[in-house]
């Protein structure tokens, strides 16, 4: 049995010998962690109140320009899409913004070039909405729920039965042990989300990420249902109106010192370093948000000569290609109502404009390349142009 030691963040679990062969051997005998429920106050210093103020405030700022890029759903919908494909590739699941855009539309068969992965995670996400959205509260039933979608199983079966580690081939937490601490530990972590306390909204989101992060507490999907967690607690609070901040991307670029900061926590129980560097991730994340919105807008605006005045409905799909910058004739019918055939007629004009061009291999399915290119910003399988197309 390995030694345990004291954390003020937590404690540390011995992990009996024979038990759990597949851990790393660094862990094993460290044991598994498991947090002190979260606190309902704080006393921070003013340079992170500071950071917590702003980012407060570019996450308005964020919402107020999302809210005005024609409707709210056209970027609510592609944010969602984008922060499932980059919130994959954390997991290790490779899949190009185009490959998942063009999985969505009907009648499209994706074959094996989207993982069914992929499309768990989207699922998992559209759950969690759709409960919000129906007045739910973030509390175990949804979570669970939100596991069940991400699983593929019922909600009797979504909690973790084995160990399980952060940073996969690159180890540096055991997390809770499963059972009944870590049950309880998430039972604690309801409680605490739904009670009144002190603490800004993003303290509240930083915290809670924190806490499912170490938990981990389900079967499948616990990285990325943290990862959704700040998205559903700020739709929930109404600082924003939709999901319309990728947390994925910052977390891919700074993944060394995320993993770092979740290690400081467990070790020193210091819960300030990691809110301040939470809340400046989140303000990075706002600007570069902010000046997406500003480029599709502009984008779509320097299309709009190539139509040369046209109407009807050419000029309604010109409109929406915000929110379906992938297409195809199925899905223009359905949603602005006309025949297939009509919505084949008004892609082919689009395409001789030169808004839209065709895309092979899945039948009769057209994109804006430059919209696709600004969505998926650090894409590498679009940034290089040297790499096999991705369809």
């Amino acid at each position: 049995m390995s030694m345990t030691k004291p954390s003020a963040g937590g404690r540390w679990s011995a992990v009996r010998d024979g038990e759990g062969d597949r851990l790393p051997p660094r862990l094993r005998a460290e044991g598994a962690f498991t947090p002190w429920p979260l606190p309902s106050e704080l006393d921070l210093s003013q340079r992170t109140y500071r950071l917590l103020a702003d980012g407060q405030e570019m996450l308005g700022r964020l919402d107020e320009a999302a809210a005005r890029l024609a409707t709210l759903s056209p970027l609510v919908r592609s944010t969602q899409v984008r922060e499932v494909q980059l919130s994959a590739q954390l997991d290790g699941i490779s899949a190009a913004l185009l490959e998942v855009l063009v999985s969505l539309l009907p009648g499209v068969k994706p074959g094996n070039k989207v993982t069914p992965k992929v499309s768990r995670y989207l699922r998992a996400s559209d759950t969690g909405f759709a409960a919000l959205r129906a007045g739910a509260d973030i509390d175990g039933e949804l979570m669970s729920e939100v596991a069940a979608a991400f699983a593929d199983t019922g909600t009797t079966d979504v909690w973790r039965t084995d160990h399980a580690w952060l940073g996969g081939t690159e180890a540096f937490l055991l997390a809770s042990p499963p059972g009944v601490e870590t049950k309880v530990a998430f039972e604690q972590f309801v409680t605490w989300s739904a009670a009144e306390s002190d603490l800004t909204v993003l303290a509240k989101v930083a915290l809670g990420t924190y806490l499912l992060e170490v938990l981990r507490p389900f079967r499948y999907g616990n990285g990325h249902i943290a990862r959704l967690y700040v998205g559903l607690e700020l739709t929930r609070s109404r600082v924003l109106r939709g999901q319309v901040l990728p947390i994925s991307t910052w977390i891919n670029r700074n993944l060394t010192a995320y993993r770092a900061q979740v290690r400081r926590v467990a070790d020193t129980g210091e819960y300030e370093p990691w809110i301040a560097f939470f809340a400046a991730g989140v303000a990075e994340v706002c600007r570069d948000e902010l000046a997406l919105i500003r480029t599709l807008r502009q984008t779509h605006q320097d299309l709009e000569p190539k139509l040369k005045r046209r109407t009807g409905n050419i000029r309604k799909v010109f409109n929406g290609l915000l929110a379906t910058p992938v297409t195809n004739h199925r899905q223009i019918a359905e949603i602005h109502g006309i025949s297939n055939k009509n919505a084949n007629d008004v892609c082919g004009r689009l395409v001789d404009a030169g808004v839209l061009e065709s895309l092979g291999g899945y039948g009769k399915v057209y994109f804006s390349p430059v919209l696709v290119r600004q969505l998926s910003l650090t894409d590498p399988r679009l940034d290089d142009p040297t790499a096999p197309n991705p369809i």
